[in-house]
């Protein structure tokens, strides 16, 4: 088994009308080929630059999971077949992603030296 963490972009018309049904067909295909779910986030919903099978906007599902690497062809193409799924990236990945909070720091800048500095050119020798 290895770690997989796979990017689904679920059509806006299913994902806004049922959201738990899109996702438990999506957990559905995996575990069908053997995966086992170890976490799932839902991102934005958002405006495509180019249509997808005809949709402008899509909604972003993450998922992590473990799967056999000989299962990953068969999922790939059940996600294909889907018709609640416009586009999917699976990847092989060694730790799940942390997601982003606010608590996080800033890097601190460096002071700005406002004096101002000679920029006239130096002086040449004549010969």
């Amino acid at each position: 088994m290895r770690l997989y963490e796979g990017m689904f972009i679920i059509s806006d018309t299913i994902a806004s009308a049922d959201w738990e049904g899109v996702v438990n067909h999506i957990h559905d295909l995996l575990k069908n080929r053997g995966a086992e779910i170890l976490d799932s986030q839902k991102w934005d919903e958002r405006k495509f630059a180019y249509k997808l099978k005809g949709h402008k906007r899509g909604t972003y599902l993450l998922t992590y999971f473990n799967a056999p690497e000989d299962s990953i062809v068969h999922i790939k193409r059940d996600l294909q077949l889907s018709d609640n799924v416009l586009r999917s990236l699976i990847v092989k990945t060694d730790k799940i992603g942390e997601s982003k909070s606010e608590d996080t720091e800033k890097p601190e800048e460096e002071p700005v030296n406002t004096e101002s500095k000679n920029t006239s050119p130096a002086p040449v020798a004549s010969e």
